[in-house]
């Protein structure tokens, strides 16, 4: 991908923006919560995009391999938060078939690939007959299916977008979209914000961040339709839309895990605040009605 020059451009445009914004951020980092938020946040991407645009740039198996790692480390922050983590039995099959999915992928095998839900399912529900126990293994079970189609399953089919044609800009386009998205949705609930519409889950959401979000989010998927290849550009609008609706819902319904859980985010990524679930939440649910979409158009 670095002997393509609009990757390369792409590469210094983005990396240019953020650095900017953090030079002009760093001296009021401190002046309140909202901008101390908004520093943090963005010390997370200042780090994870040049790590983005080298694992793309180096090619195959490289891309493969650091999607799996953010996978398995997804996974290992929600075993952790659960309180599963010392389930070994449990935790370890939910890694080995994160691994299976890796290897399907890098072998073309989406039939497999699809199947792996199932197989994992079936794997762990002869966990408890193994160890002759019964009890909390209906929660053990549940939870660790939620693991392995979320933060597995789901989440990995940003893989199979890697792997089309054009596909490193396939997934920067949807990843700046889905960024916009709810760094838009929680700048203005804050700062303007006051219909509150799912306050029992998180109270950052708000009717006016909803609906602006949502507006800039369009507007940026068709400026941004130029990164796409030429038979792809058309479609922005219902790309902008995946990013936006689809994107919001996924984050929401992490959401309601975390509020179930009693944590407000999911863990320390790096620098900044939240964890790489927090980071990764709206991708999540993205990802694969992404990928079809692709597939279908």
């Amino acid at each position: 991908m670095w002997t393509n020059p609009l990757f390369k451009q792409l590469a210094l445009i983005v990396l240019v923006f953020l650095g900017s914004v953090g030079i002009l951020l760093f001296p009021f980092r401190k002046k309140n919560t909202h901008l101390a938020a908004a520093w943090a946040s963005l010390q997370s991407w200042l780090f994870f995009t040049p790590v983005l645009f080298l694992m793309l740039a180096a090619g195959d198996p490289w891309p493969l391999v650091g999607i799996t790692l953010v996978s398995l480390l997804c996974i290992k922050e929600f075993f952790q938060l659960t309180g599963m983590y010392h389930r070994s039995f449990f935790v370890w099959i939910t890694y080995i078939s994160g691994l299976a999915l890796a290897f399907s992928i890098y072998y073309d095998y989406p039939m497999i690939y699809n199947l792996m839900p199932m197989i994992f399912l079936g794997t762990i529900s002869l966990i408890p007959i193994a160890k002759n126990e019964a009890k909390n293994m209906l929660q053990f079970i549940a939870l660790s299916l939620i693991s392995m189609i979320f933060m597995g399953w789901a989440f990995m089919h940003i893989a199979w977008i890697v792997k089309l044609p054009h596909g490193a800009f396939y997934l920067i386009y949807i990843i700046l979209l889905t960024e916009l998205c709810d760094n838009v949705a929680l700048a203005v609930s804050r700062l303007f914000g006051k219909k509150k519409i799912v306050d029992q889950i998180t109270p950052k959401r708000t009717l006016e961040g909803l609906i602006i979000s949502f507006g800039i989010t369009l507007v940026a998927a068709y400026g941004l339709r130029i990164i796409l290849p030429p038979e792809s550009q058309n479609n922005w609008w219902v790309y902008g839309l995946t990013a936006a609706l689809v994107g919001s819902t996924g984050d929401l319904i992490l959401a309601v895990i975390r509020r179930d859980l009693g944590v407000k985010d999911y863990g320390i990524f790096i620098l900044g605040r939240g964890g790489l679930l927090d980071r990764m939440d709206r991708l999540i649910f993205v990802a694969p009605i992404y990928f079809y979409l692709l597939l279908y158009f």
